[in-house]
């Protein structure tokens, strides 16, 4: 039997684990790339400055869905491969933690893993934290073999998964011909710099989707902090040039679940300001279903694969 990891970024539950997730996400390297002394420093700062106002918004979209919405796939993913595989979740920045869980492998005598990091675009901030931490632990246990899949976005079944996401959206809202605004979680500039592929692939992931559907589409970007040069064009700025567009819909292409950049940031601070602010009426996004049959199925091809 082979072992399957599911990797997410994870989520809080309460303000406590909210200080823990953030004080561990900010003592990572790859998303603060100082010396290991001023990055604990300042992931001490920041998360104690941080995640009670962080908290406030996770309540406001009733917790985060992270940690159920993978652990629906693990389940179905699951029974997908009719059990054939030991199918497990982990988390980069709460529990259960990468290592946690390559241990229980471990435990059950499975030495071959085949390790899915959600994050069907690769970035140094993501991918590249899930395979650092990957090889940290195999360092340690040199006893596994694992195969490491780096990104899904020119996969067809993503393809697929967006699209029918898309489809079933423009029925329920009676749309006929709207423009496509992607958005997706920006990175900072300096990573680009340093070789990132990730703004490509978010080009490119759009113009798949989009190409499947025969229309027209734009790529944007939210998340990004003030003070220091992040990828772009931001998806408020880009809205301000959308305003003659009868129908818009937004995408949010680098997430395969809802979580609080979707429920939060789009759906209670974007959307609100495109239709307060700049007097655009017919703007919508399109969800993300939890553990879908599409997206199931395309993970079921990658593990086989």
């Amino acid at each position: 039997m082979i072992g399957v990891l599911l990797v997410n970024m994870g989520g809080a539950r309460s303000p406590e684990e909210m200080k823990a997730f953030l004080a561990c996400m900010f003592r990572d390297p790859r998303i603060l790339p100082f010396g290991k002394v001023f990055r604990n420093m300042l992931s001490f700062i920041i998360s104690n400055a941080r995640y009670k106002s962080s908290w406030k918004k996770y309540e406001l979209i009733g917790g985060t869905p992270i940690i159920e919405a993978t652990r629906a796939t693990m389940i179905a993913l699951r029974e997908e491969l009719n059990h054939s595989c030991s199918v497990k979740m982990a988390f980069s920045y709460s529990s259960p933690t990468i290592e946690e869980s390559m241990l229980a492998f471990k435990q059950e005598g499975i030495r071959e893993i085949v390790v899915i990091p959600l994050y069907p675009q690769a970035s140094f901030s993501t991918t590249g934290s899930v395979r650092d931490e990957i090889q940290r632990i195999t360092a340690k246990v040199n006893t596994f073999d694992i195969r490491f899949k780096n990104e899904f976005f020119r996969h067809l079944g993503f393809i697929d998964f967006w699209s029918k996401n898309i489809t079933a959206h423009l029925k329920a809202q009676g749309l006929s011909s709207p423009y496509l605004l992607f958005s997706a979680h920006s990175i900072p500039q300096f990573m680009v710099d340093k070789g990132d592929t990730y703004p490509r692939a978010i080009e490119e992931s759009a113009g798949l989707i989009a190409g499947s559907l025969g229309l027209a589409f734009g790529v944007t970007y939210q998340s990004g902090i003030r003070g220091s040069k992040w990828v772009g064009p931001d998806v408020k700025e880009s809205l301000k040039l959308l305003t003659q567009k009868p129908e818009i819909v937004i995408i949010p292409i680098s997430f395969v679940n809802e979580n609080l950049e979707t429920l939060y940031d789009i759906d209670k601070v974007i959307i609100p300001y495109a239709k307060n602010e700049l007097g655009i009426k017919q703007i919508s996004r399109v969800g993300i279903p939890e553990a879908s049959d599409s997206f199931i199925r395309l993970l079921a091809d990658i593990v086989i694969k």
